[in-house]
């Protein structure tokens, strides 16, 4: 704590106690409780097994513990909640019950219905008054097997998420793209449909553009992989792909996209690029068009077990390199190009604003990013 400023007006005294180095445990349980609320709980697994839908994760809570698993806003049948979870500590050791957060739920097939309404099953764990119109938010999807593409390779895979996990790559682009959906609605009162061209800059092996696809009639996705591009090309047919170059301009026309979906692409470009393709996306953008585009936040810092004097560097810089990501190392001919970006809300809302309205900043809704909704003026 830093010294104390001591203001006399009239017959009152005023103390202000000016923290200039906050403390690291108050720091690091502000990243532990931005994982509480804003992703309150996350899906080991969630699959299709016989005649049910297993659910395995982790549910955390501060003033409303979880206490409902819900498939489709039908409660799970069998639901074993507080499973030890000592290794949880080392994440969460400041959440209450973080070493029981571990819970476990299986949910029969509804006899004569369809686990997939509209070709997605929608999960959620909720407290006691269960979900509301923002419940979205937390909500995982998974899309009817019956439905799915061929997958990418597992190579493929993990230049986009950083892992070969195909169930990973599923569970995380439908999520993504059904609760974009849902904002879309609850926010702008659109649907996914309404939208006459959507691009997916940064599709990478299709995660997104994948389910895009299957909830609106123009989806392009665009991406500097070339092999992935390839490959997506070959194996969704309902959308279209355009490789770009690591530098703008693109050849797609000006004026063409009225939504812009980027997820963790803006996480790893310098401040240089950022700018340059902050301006394309203003060229390829429609007056009024949206764009929604990811940033790592403070409740992804707390999953990666980030210090908190790199919290302190965002908040200071506003805008920090951490330098290259590997993950593109054999796709990308510049290997200092992917990089790992940290930006804070306060740079975003002041430097984006350059090129777009910043509309807000939602923690924790892309995956597990935060999402920035922007607007072409």
């Amino acid at each position: 704590m830093g010294e104390a400023v001591l203001s006399v007006s009239g017959h009152c005294t005023v103390v202000l106690l000016i923290f200039m180095n906050p403390p690291s445990d108050i720091l690091s349980a502000d990243m532990q409780i931005a994982a509480a609320r804003f992703l309150r709980w996350m899906p080991g697994s969630m699959r299709v097994h016989g005649d049910q839908l297993i659910i395995e994760g982790w549910a955390l809570g501060l003033w409303d513990m979880p206490s409902r698993v819900l498939i489709n806003g039908l409660d799970a049948v069998d639901v074993t909640w507080r499973i030890a979870s000592p290794d949880m500590l080392a994440k969460f050791g400041a959440v209450p019950n973080a070493d029981a957060s571990r819970f476990f739920a299986r949910f029969p097939l509804p006899q004569g219905q369809t686990l997939f309404p509209d070709g997605f099953v929608r999960v959620n764990v909720t407290g006691t008054f269960g979900e509301h119109r923002l419940s979205y938010r937390t909500a995982w999807y998974l899309a009817d097997p019956a439905l799915e593409s061929q997958v990418p390779t597992p190579a493929r895979i993990a230049r986009v998420i950083g892992a070969p996990d195909v169930h990973a790559f599923q569970l995380g682009g439908a999520t993504i793209v059904k609760r974009f959906e849902q904002l879309l609605l609850e926010r702008f009162e659109r649907p996914m449909s309404s939208f006459d061209s959507i691009l997916d800059w940064g599709c990478g092996a299709g995660r997104l553009t994948r389910y895009l696809a299957m909830l609106a009639p123009d989806v392009i996705g665009a991406d500097i992989d070339a092999d992935n591009i390839q490959a997506c090309r070959e194996m969704l047919p309902k959308g279209r792909f355009e490789h770009v170059s690591l530098r703008p301009p693109c050849s797609l026309p000006a004026d063409t996209f009225d939504l812009v979906v980027g997820v963790s692409v803006l996480t790893h470009l310098g401040q240089e690029m950022e700018s340059e393709w902050l301006v394309e996306l203003h060229r390829l953008t429609r007056p009024g068009a949206l764009l929604l585009l990811s940033v790592q936040g403070l409740a992804q810092m707390a999953l990666y077990d980030a210090p908190t004097s790199q919290k302190i560097e965002m908040h200071q810089r506003g805008f920090v390199d951490q330098g290259i990501n590997s993950q593109l190392k054999d796709v990308v001919a510049d290997q200092e190009y992917y990089r790992n970006i940290l930006h804070s809300p306060d740079y975003i809302m002041t430097h984006w604003s350059r090129y777009f309205d910043v509309l807000d900043i939602i923690e924790g809704m892309a995956g597990n990013q935060d999402l920035v909704i922007l607007r072409r003026r």
